[in-house]
């Protein structure tokens, strides 16, 4: 293979791109830059200019600056893990929520062991909350959602489980609330995530125990999800299908997502997905996608 050019898009603290960029450096001689768009500008009228000068670009998406490099990538027509459509649809959760019905619907009696919660868009609370408050207190206990999960300034995952949190909800957000809003029906479940991630045709379980179920159980002030403890799940066939059909539905290379088992009926809930997750707790992960970006460079 002669020397490839690879464009990483994310961001630069990012130990995981890190230790990749370094395989594919030492190990491979390949030529890779690190973009972070999010702290970094770029000259618009040269923006096609400087993506062109790669064979390859990645995107672990860092704000929605990302995806005006994966576009760029697409209209030039540069390969990309993943593709900027259905990095966009994952960054989206309404988009991301349709598709996944129309691939349930789809798979309908392949995937009649696995769920996905009862979902709302909802305008954006601070155009009526008193509307709002009378509409979610009917549909206790729900999960509060924002729209784009990408964006680090706009991020939430708020429960409230009796109508006053609807309120503290309001309070503690509103300044990231001038969207329209994505919330789940809360799913009572056996406490843990089971963590599903995807390399090509590579599929690895992690489990842990669920952070709103710490939080429900410990009131700590604060959790940092990355300090919760993981064990590696064993899949199941039907598990490993599911993600075979999602990786081909949404078109996605490099995702992951989470599965939880509600107490209330048999099976699992399918409650998030993301493209390029980060993969806490598998070993040797940075090898596995560094050997991935080469076999993806020898079919394009």
């Amino acid at each position: 293979m002669s020397k490839k050019a690879v464009l990483f898009c994310g961001k630069t603290e990012d130990v995981l791109i890190k230790q990749i960029i370094t395989h594919l450096k030492d190990e491979y001689n390949f030529y890779v830059e690190l973009h972070n768009p999010n702290m970094f500008s770029l000259a618009l009228s040269e923006y096609n200019q400087f993506i062109n000068k790669f064979d390859l670009v990645v995107g672990k998406v860092n704000g929605l600056s990302t995806l005006d490099v994966l576009h760029s990538a697409k209209i030039n027509y540069i390969p990309a893990i993943n593709q900027f459509d259905s990095v966009y649809n994952c960054t989206n959760r309404i988009c991301l929520d349709n598709i996944l019905r129309k691939v349930f619907s789809k798979y309908e009696r392949v995937l009649n062991n696995y769920f996905l919660p009862k979902s709302w868009l909802h305008p954006s609370p601070l155009k009526n909350i008193n509307k709002f408050n009378q509409w979610a207190s009917t549909k206790l206990p729900l999960v509060f959602k924002s729209h784009l999960q990408h964006n680090d300034f706009f991020r939430f995952n708020f429960l409230a489980r009796k109508p006053e949190e609807i309120g503290d909800f309001v309070v503690n957000y509103k300044d990231a609330l001038y969207f329209d809003l994505y919330i789940q029906e809360f799913i009572e479940c056996d406490g843990f995530d089971r963590k599903i991630y995807v390399v090509g045709d590579k599929i690895f379980g992690i489990k842990r125990e669920n952070p709103i179920y710490i939080y429900l159980r410990d009131k700590p002030e604060s959790i940092d999800v990355e300090m919760i403890k993981r064990e590696p799940f064993e899949l199941s066939e039907n598990i490993k299908q599911l993600a075979q059909i999602l990786s081909k539905e949404l078109n996605l290379d490099i995702f992951g997502f989470d599965l939880v088992k509600p107490i209330k009926r048999e099976g699992y809930v399918l409650l998030d997905l993301n493209d390029f997750p980060g993969f806490k707790g598998i070993d040797n992960i940075d090898k596995v996608i560094a050997n991935y970006i080469i076999d993806y460079l020898e079919r394009v």
